[in-house]
């Protein structure tokens, strides 16, 4: 599956939906509708149960070892009608009709990777660092596909404002179950899908101390510098397509012009390694978003009116508009 969350126009509920090329399924019409004609199943209490975990991806991933069965018969069952019906139904949008908010938009922790890809190492001379190098975003940064980055503006404070946003691109997991202190050969147990993430960062704060932790933090934490999108790649899916993670080409434009290229099998430190170093550290629970490291680019400083992708083989492209 293809797992977006959006809303429609007009609307402030989000909601779960699977892409299906250009429309979205509506999981939670979906599912009301076909669990009343096909189980008679509809009263108020299983609506507010069906609701509970199709406005919310953080709590479908919870739930989804309990719905995975009535997920896959949902899909099944609608497969068999054409797309058009589907619209008419309102069972299903066009993507031209909805907003894509961050696949999931109130996880436990976002955590990025640093210097993560072997090129980008040798580039900036450093040695490889003997463990898995991370920091956390907070939540605020979070914005979903074709959505908009804002270039901090400066404030009352110095280091408020930037000049110089550089655009890192990832590809990150999405844990699908609480975790802690999970061997690496058992990793992919614990992982629900991957998805594309966009490490915005004002370099130009980053700077101002080189090295120096507090100002990198600050330098990644303003409203909107983390788009994620446009939909989690479910693992079921990644393995039916025998999908190797580690050998996906990987790259990001600006303005349509490719600014840097890679593939993943030259990340450093592998997922099976970030899982297992992570959860020694910490509890990672569902709905969790690694982001695994950027491959280097080029430097050029994001402007107004830009428009950014990072695409990677397979998942999809994130697209979004710097302003």
């Amino acid at each position: 599956m293809r797992l977006t969350t959006f809303k429609k126009a007009k609307s402030r509920d989000a909601r779960v939906g699977i892409a299906l090329g250009d429309i979205v399924l509506d999981l939670k019409e979906a599912l009301i509708e076909m669990l009343s004609i096909n189980y008679g199943l509809s009263d108020q209490s299983i609506m507010e149960w069906v609701y509970s975990f199709t406005s919310d991806m953080r709590r479908f991933i919870e739930l989804y070892p309990i719905t995975s069965d009535i997920i896959s018969r949902t899909i099944q069952f609608y497969s068999k009608i054409g797309l058009q019906e589907l619209l008419d139904r309102g069972l299903a949008h066009r993507v031209s009709d909805i907003k894509y908010l961050p696949v999931v938009h109130n996880p436990s922790k976002i955590i990025g990777i640093g210097l993560n890809y072997e090129e980008f190492r040798i580039m900036l001379k450093y040695p490889k660092p003997e463990v898995p190098l991370f920091f956390f975003k907070p939540i605020n940064t979070l914005v979903g596909h074709e959505d908009t980055v804002y270039i901090p503006q400066s404030g009352k404070w110095p280091g408020t404002g930037s000049k110089c946003l550089f655009h890192e691109y990832e590809m990150a997991i999405v844990i699908g179950r609480k975790a802690k202190n999970v061997a690496r050969d058992n990793a992919y147990n614990y992982i629900f899908g991957v998805t594309i993430f966009s490490d915005i960062t004002a370099h130009d704060i980053e700077m101002i101390q080189p090295g120096f932790v507090l100002y990198q933090q600050r330098s990644k934490a303003f409203d909107t510098l983390s788009p994620v999108g446009p939909w989690i790649v479910t693992m079921d899916e990644i393995m039916s397509y025998n999908i190797d993670l580690h050998n996906l080409k990987i790259l990001r434009k600006r303005n349509g012009v490719i600014e840097g290229e890679s593939n993943t099998r030259n990340m450093i430190y592998k997922i099976p390694e970030i899982v297992e170093f992570l959860s020694e550290v910490m509890t990672l629970n569902p709905g969790d978003i690694i982001s695994l490291g950027s491959p280097p680019g080029t430097s050029h400083c994001l402007q107004s009116g830009d428009v950014i992708e990072a695409e990677i083989e397979f998942i999809g492209i994130l697209r979004n508009y710097i302003k």
